[in-house]
């Protein structure tokens, strides 16, 4: 196996969708087996690759045609020349559920644009892929993996100008002003969302390579380093302080801010709860028939992208109705 297929094997979960006949449903098995299927499921919580169906014969090379750099992976059908088509991404994009949209939405962007240069097949849905481990088709690979940035020198993307508005009254004297302005003004609510600096200053930088990606000309990385880093630093000091603060609480009755907050903060928490908690039982349930007893948190874990201490929080709970014990 070279290091193409055994990347494509790393990245699927312990417990894959497979099938050999499309007639026949498809199913959870385990990673291990996955060869013996013709068919199997793409990661779908961290989608590490770009993915393309191409449904006319001799289609495998297209890519030359349409001046698009090389796939990853190609498995072809021998009998008819049809072929799927694998990009694989240095950093998967997450979809879990407290993943953010806008580099979701950057991937769909490139995905979309892609598939329309290779008349790729649009009703594909990029979660079932011809299995380049199965013996069933021939498979091409190239010793290629991207950056989602890379693409926009093959892609032109539908026009945006920043990821938000920016105010009439901040002058932009160029790229680097837009970069600097967009991501400092994104940076006021989205550091509240990150209680580690680490992980905070890994998306700010994300954001900033996704700003830059629709720009004409980009930035060079080390100049996008250098702002996003800048700001990261400068939110993550002030991030509990007054300047930090875009909102303002107001009231319209005799309920004190503290029982405001708290009534509000016992209904998120609620409702955050039960989304766990089924998210959870439909993973288990979804589980259970592959795995058994040997069903565990770090098999939830990574087939619902939770977090392990969620997973573990809620682990007796989800699993109770399958007579589990774990």
């Amino acid at each position: 196996m070279n290091q193409q297929l055994e990347d494509f094997y790393n990245h699927l979960n312990r417990a894959v969708v497979t099938t050999n006949d499309f007639a026949e449903g498809t199913k959870f098995r385990k990673r291990e087996k996955v060869d013996q299927f013709a068919y199997c499921g793409l990661n779908p919580v961290y989608r590490a690759y770009l993915s393309f169906d191409l449904d006319s014969p001799a289609s495998a090379f297209r890519f030359e045609d349409v001046k698009l750099p090389a796939p990853t992976i190609v498995t072809v059908n021998r009998t008819n020349g049809h072929c799927h088509m694998l990009y694989r991404l240095n950093t998967p994009v997450a979809y879990h559920r407290n993943s953010r949209s806008a580099p979701q939405d950057y991937f769909e962007a490139i995905q979309s644009e892609m598939e329309s240069r290779l008349s790729a097949d649009t009703a594909f849905n990029h979660t079932l892929t011809k299995n380049p481990l199965h013996s069933a088709w021939e498979v091409i690979t190239f010793p290629t993996s991207y950056d989602l940035t890379d693409f926009t020198e093959w892609v032109d993307l539908p026009r945006r100008s920043t990821v938000r508005s920016l105010p009439g009254n901040i002058v932009i004297r160029g790229r680097n002003d837009e970069l600097f302005h967009t991501l400092r003004l994104w940076s006021y609510s989205a550091v509240r969302q990150h209680d580690d600096m680490d992980a905070w200053y890994q998306s700010v930088l994300t954001q900033a390579e996704e700003i830059n990606g629709y720009f004409d000309r980009p930035l060079p990385f080390s100049e996008i380093k250098a702002t996003s880093r800048s700001v990261a630093k400068w939110h993550w000091k002030k991030r509990n302080s007054a300047d930090s603060r875009r909102h303002v609480l107001t009231f319209i009755d005799d309920e004190t801010a503290v029982e405001r907050m708290r009534s509000g903060a016992d209904h998120t928490n609620a409702v955050r709860r039960q989304k766990s908690l089924d998210t959870l039982v439909n993973a288990a349930n979804e589980l259970y028939p592959v795995y058994g007893n040997e069903l565990s948190r770090r098999l939830l874990m990574e087939h619902t992208g939770m977090n392990i201490k969620t997973v573990s929080k809620y682990f007796q709970e989800a699993t109770a109705h399958l007579g589990f014990r774990g």
